[in-house]
């Protein structure tokens, strides 16, 4: 009859000392195409052996709502999938929801829907010059710019620029 009082009194103890996960981190990551769908990755700390559940939600500042719940055997990180409606900047938050809310209160600044630096202003690199009418987009065309001087070519042979050479025929 001992071990069955020893076992009730040591989950007590467990019991009373375990305290809720705590959230750790949140990032947002914008996946590439249509910049305006992410993935935002949540994770929490557990205190103790005993902190096996909390629930959390995921406020996307745009009036979205993602709930997100932690089990005994999970991963610390939890993932969830999002799309932004309109493009814009918005302020995440991840806060305790729930019976078993995780303990905390944690925030991400985000941009989505909007050009990144690569296709925002075409640019070409030194010695290059953008194609007239070819920017498309994200698409569009450099050409190596002719040199400031044409090319001093043997007697019998002429300068020559296009298509993009140049050389002595």
């Amino acid at each position: 009859m001992r071990r069955p009082v020893l076992g009730l009194a040591l989950l007590a103890w467990a019991g009373a000392g375990a305290a809720a996960p705590r959230l750790d981190t949140v990032s947002v990551q914008v996946l590439s195409g249509k910049g305006s769908d992410v993935v935002i990755s949540v994770s929490i700390e557990r205190p103790t052996l005993m902190d096996l559940t909390c629930s959390a939600t995921i406020t996307t500042g745009d009036g979205g709502r993602i709930a997100i719940a932690w089990n005994l055997g999970d991963s610390r990180t939890k993932t969830a999938r999002y799309e932004y409606k309109r493009p814009g900047t918005y302020r995440l938050s991840v806060s305790g929801t729930g019976k078993e809310a995780c303990v905390g209160l944690k925030e991400a600044s985000l941009t989505v829907g909007t050009p990144g630096p690569a296709s925002a202003t075409p640019r070409c690199p030194a010695g290059w010059t953008l194609v007239e009418d070819s920017v498309k987009g994200p698409r569009y065309t450099c050409r190596a710019r002719p040199p400031a001087q044409p090319l001093r070519c043997a007697v019998g042979t002429t300068y020559f620029a296009e298509g993009g050479e140049i050389g002595c025929r």
